[in-house]
């Protein structure tokens, strides 16, 4: 299953769930808005959301930093 992580440069939030995948060993594709506009759109057309971090994986979505839900849907304890 990919895990794709939607970011822009200057978010702290996004700089967060990119280190705690990594902390973890999981691999993610980043998709960064601020380089890719069109990449806004799809986030949007995908999600309804424009703000970032935004983690897509299976059916599951995580909008912002959050912990807890990483760590339950990912299965890390």
């Amino acid at each position: 299953m990919t895990i794709k992580v939607y970011t822009s440069s200057s978010c702290p939030y996004c700089a967060r769930v990119k280190k705690f995948l990594k902390e973890h060993g999981i691999k993610f594709k980043e998709i960064n808005i601020s380089k890719y506009p069109s990449a806004a759109k799809e986030l949007k057309s995908k999600t309804g959301q424009t703000g970032v971090p935004v983690t897509l994986f299976g059916n599951h979505k995580i909008v912002g930093f959050d912990e807890l839900k990483l760590r339950r849907l990912l299965n890390i304890k």
